[in-house]
């Protein structure tokens, strides 16, 4: 509607929400404008702000894989889900699962007291728009450009080390790490934790960045690059979703014995690492509590409540046959 108008997305706040010294024919032409898309929100800015709908919205990132992909590695994300909408429904509110708002015609159907934004990407642009049009937001981890109290996150500094330790205990020398493409905090976070740890161990970093949209393929061309090496790596911490099965399918075509030749961890748990031969020992990112905390926290901030920091919860490390013989 801004670029329709012609003007900021803070002008058209101003002149929706009645407020600011705004132009008149510069009023006229936004009004206009919100006439001619047809944006006919159900109560004002003001009233999103006033906590009057008892609704808050989950939004996750934007996809580029297909729902069936999606599926297959989503325990986290619909655990989110779910462990979200009970809380809300716990304190008295309900729970609506909607797409990343882009523009303020995105704002207009998101009728809530306050967003909860998954997996936020550096500068988010979707953080932009709903502090732009004032709207409460809560952040399950963090976006890595922003100085803000408003997120909950796991420990990645902890479950990395958590990880790397086992694998050193379990006989690791040569630990590798796959992250992603994405500019999480999640893989930002756990890469530093990494880098530092090989550094007290005075151990050889050995990173590679893959495709976050197609774990599953990018993690095997990865592996089958690092087994190339002269000194190729014992062991692998596998971040992104579906990562793991990408290890286990390089090693297989190499005939690598896992946990023989070749330690895996996953960075995220599912039910198919549970299942997969061998069962993959993973990092539990503890879905359920970072959920709890999050609709917590933002129900202190619709209500104007303070609160001295972020939200950290630890992680575990569930082991299974992938690292050792169970």
């Amino acid at each position: 509607m801004a670029s329709h108008a012609g003007v900021s997305m803070t002008t058209v706040s101003d002149v929706v929400n009645g407020k600011g010294r705004v132009d008149p024919a510069t009023r006229q032409r936004v009004l206009d404008s919100v006439r001619d898309v047809g944006w006919r929100p159900r109560r004002s800015a003001r009233a999103l702000r006033s906590g009057e709908t008892g609704i808050f919205a989950l939004c996750f990132p934007r996809r580029e894989h297909g729902v069936q992909d999606w599926l297959l590695n989503a325990d986290y994300d619909m655990a989110l889900v779910a462990a979200c909408a009970a809380a809300a429904v716990d304190s008295g509110r309900q729970l609506l699962l909607a797409p990343r708002p882009t523009d303020l015609e995105d704002l207009a159907r998101l009728d809530v007291d306050g967003v909860i934004i998954a997996d936020p990407q550096e500068h988010d642009p979707a953080l932009r728009i709903l502090d732009q049009a004032g709207i409460p937001t809560v952040t399950v981890e963090r976006d890595i450009r922003r100085d803000d109290k408003w997120w909950v996150g796991t420990d990645n500094t902890g479950g990395a080390n958590s990880a790397l330790d086992h694998l050193t205990r379990q006989g690791a020398r040569r630990i590798a790490l796959l992250t992603a493409d994405e500019r999480w905090s999640w893989f930002a976070d756990t890469t530093a934790a990494y880098r530092a740890w090989c550094a007290d161990h005075r151990l050889r970093p050995l990173v590679r960045t893959i495709n976050a949209d197609d774990p599953r393929t990018s993690a095997a061309e990865a592996v089958r690059s690092l087994l190339r090496l002269k000194n190729p790596p014992d062991a692998v911490l596998a971040l992104p979703q579906g990562s793991a099965l990408g290890v286990l399918d390089a090693a297989a075509a190499a005939g690598i014995g896992v946990p023989d030749d070749l330690k895996l961890i996953a960075g995220i748990d599912s039910q198919t690492l549970m299942v997969s031969q061998p069962p993959v020992t993973a990092i539990n990112q503890q879905p359920m509590r970072i959920a709890q905390a999050a609709v917590a926290l933002m129900i202190k901030r619709v209500t104007g409540d303070d609160v001295p920091g972020p939200t950290l919860v630890a992680t575990d490390l569930v082991v299974r046959h992938s690292t050792a013989s169970l």
